[in-house]
């Protein structure tokens, strides 16, 4: 078959967020293992793709593939959730001195993912019988203290974000966290991005809130995954309005590909690129936003202006 255009564009690609296998249980497979994932990006002649676990650190993981020299660059990160020890410092250093480029804040932890009756709820929850009466009355993971500042360890986290050069994730927090965490994040030099602020009601910021987000120089990253059937339901033109309002130049797109009811990772990505192109995004900006941005942001690429 012909290459289309969706396909052209793939190539060179960086997918900045997607969930390998295993995810959280050998009962929860996705559509691909981690070495099938990573040849099938590097067959699509995708440049990159970052491995994220709601669970677990996937430096691990990514080094091996990497080593492997499948013809894609693989990078880990971690996702600091209650497995990894919460908002710990210590545990993003050592994941940054093993490989990791991107810290994805509480995600199925966070409080607002919990207060939301959300991921945790039917994700976690079931797992959780020995340590059930430890755990089931923590409040979920936040960013801020009770005076809406910033807490200890979260300015310890972006500090580390700064002398590894780190990408800075908000993950499942609410948006006025993300807001408070993005000022901070641009204060210091490091660069963030508003985790898939469409998905609602988890987050659901307004256009308003991406813009602030952009205007901090921070990122907006749409993702794929929340337009499949089996989640959101997210119509497409909707990604449409928010890199409109904000500009290609602070937007990202990536698959978020979870599950095995959802196509692979790769097709995902591709699917996202060819549904953009087809509702009138114009082809440069989808380069922008699936090849330009993702290098900058992980250090691939200097600095690019706004």
């Amino acid at each position: 078959m012909q290459k289309q255009k969706a396909d052209l564009l793939l190539d060179g690609a960086i997918d900045m967020h997607a969930h390998g296998y295993p995810q959280f249980t050998l009962n929860m497979p996705g559509r691909q293992n981690n070495y099938e994932w990573a040849k099938a990006a590097a067959n699509a002649g995708m440049a990159g793709i970052v491995m994220k676990s709601h669970i677990w650190p996937t430096v691990g993981e990514a080094h091996i593939l990497g080593e492997m020299q499948l013809g894609v660059n693989v990078y880990g990160s971690i996702t600091l959730n209650y497995p990894v020890g919460g908002l710990d410092p210590l545990a993003v250093q050592i994941a940054a001195e093993s490989g990791a480029k991107v810290v994805f804040m509480p995600t199925w932890c966070s409080k607002n993912d919990i207060s939301k009756g959300a991921h945790y709820v039917d994700r976690m929850r079931p797992y959780l019988t020995v340590v059930d009466e430890v755990m089931k009355d923590k409040p979920g993971l936040t960013v801020l203290c009770e005076d809406g500042e910033l807490n200890a360890e979260t300015q310890a986290i972006i500090k580390l974000c700064k002398e590894y050069d780190l990408v800075l994730a908000s993950g499942h927090l609410s948006i006025e966290e993300s807001l408070k965490l993005c000022s901070a994040a641009a204060s210091d030099g490091v660069k963030f991005v508003l985790t898939h602020p469409l998905n609602s009601p988890l987050i659901a910021a307004s256009l308003d809130q991406m813009k602030q987000v952009a205007d901090m120089g921070g990122f907006i990253e749409n993702v794929f995954i929340g337009c499949m059937p089996m989640h959101e339901g997210i119509k497409p033109k909707r990604i449409v309005e928010v890199i409109e309002h904000v500009g290609a130049e602070h937007c990202t797109m990536a698959s978020d590909a979870i599950e095995a009811w959802n196509p692979p990772p790769p097709e995902v990505l591709r699917m996202f690129i060819a549904s953009m192109l087809a509702l009138g995004v114009p082809e440069n900006d989808v380069y922008m936003m699936t090849h330009t941005n993702p290098e900058y942001l992980l250090g691939c690429a200097p600095e690019i202006p706004f």
